[in-house]
């Protein structure tokens, strides 16, 4: 049986360091973490946050953004983390309980964090809108000036693609995503042939997580964003216990193919399942974002729609 609690942990940023505390409990002994803890009865998470922080750290929030919650799954426990990045603090930071503080980017550093801790900053790199190429990339080359650079990300869609094609298409769009500031994200089908390319995450399709057996789990690159596109109850399943980052859920309102809409209440549904954030597929435009978050989505994608 898995155990199942809830977490506040505060985010609190020096230029590109973060402030971290080292364990000095089991399990996890010595792995850096977020201050924060436990959320406890009748407690709200910004409660919990402010009662945390000032036990560890010796200092009360005045001011911070909430950027939702994770839930990240051990072998034998399944934590949900509610993120706040702290803006504005009283007093001066100190180890109330003994602890080791240390600012720390995890991007560079090879001390041991936990699980959760690349999650949680995955979180904060999400864009709402998540553009998918369509098969001809030259028809949209010229778009990529009217994108959000704020709130755009873009994948390369590897159907019906080679492989050679597939490396060129890579090279020309991680150019102009690394030059427009837009995060790059590649399929996982051609991901060890583009070793020599700048991305920024790693996208699973549906039957990619069906292969992963019980047995196994991905193995993660530090600093990437891994995603995947769901169908089904069965696949949140799976990229709930493999700690994706974010999972794409189709067809919403239409579908090429022959498979039947999802619609909003059972977008919705399935949302209520998932660890992670969730976009909406599927007939889709950009301007749908409120009606997806009203449904309890992250972000909404789109190919065609969101191109033209």
């Amino acid at each position: 049986m898995i155990d199942y609690i809830e977490c506040s942990i505060a985010l609190i940023k020096n230029n590109t360091d973060y402030l971290f505390s080292r364990r000095i409990k089991k399990p996890f002994h010595n792995h850096y973490e977020f201050p924060g803890g436990k959320i406890e009865n009748r407690e709200t998470p910004e409660e919990a946050l402010a009662r945390e922080c000032y036990e560890e750290l010796d200092i009360e929030i005045i001011e911070n953004i909430y950027h939702g919650s994770i839930t990240h799954r051990y072998d034998k426990l399944s934590v949900r983390l509610h993120i706040f990045e702290i803006i504005k603090y009283i007093g001066k930071i100190k180890p109330n309980e003994k602890q080791e503080l240390k600012y720390i980017n995890p991007a560079t550093s090879n001390l041991l964090f936990l699980e959760s801790t690349s999650r949680v900053l995955n979180r904060l790199k999400l864009r709402e809108l998540f553009f998918i190429t369509p098969r001809n990339i030259n028809k949209i080359l010229k778009q990529f000036a009217s994108l959000d650079q704020c709130n755009s990300f873009v994948r390369l869609r590897s159907h019906d693609y080679s492989r050679t094609e597939y490396i060129l298409a890579a090279k020309t769009l991680s150019t102009i995503c690394l030059q427009k500031n837009i995060p790059f994200i590649i399929d996982k089908k051609f991901m060890n042939d583009l070793n020599h390319i700048k991305y920024d995450g790693i996208h699973f399709t549906s039957n990619e997580l069906d292969e992963l057996t019980r047995n196994e789990m991905i193995i993660r690159k530090n600093g990437y964003t891994y995603s995947a596109s769901c169908h089904s109850l069965e696949n949140i399943i799976i990229a709930n216990k493999n700690n994706f980052d974010f999972i794409v859920i189709s067809p919403v309102i239409y579908s090429k193919y022959l498979t039947d809409e999802l619609g909003w209440e059972k977008f919705s549904s399935l949302v209520s399942e998932s660890n992670m954030p969730t976009y909406a597929l599927g007939g889709l435009k950009p301007n749908d974002l409120s009606l997806c978050k009203s449904f309890g989505g992250f972000g909404v994608s789109g190919i065609s729609r969101f191109w033209y």
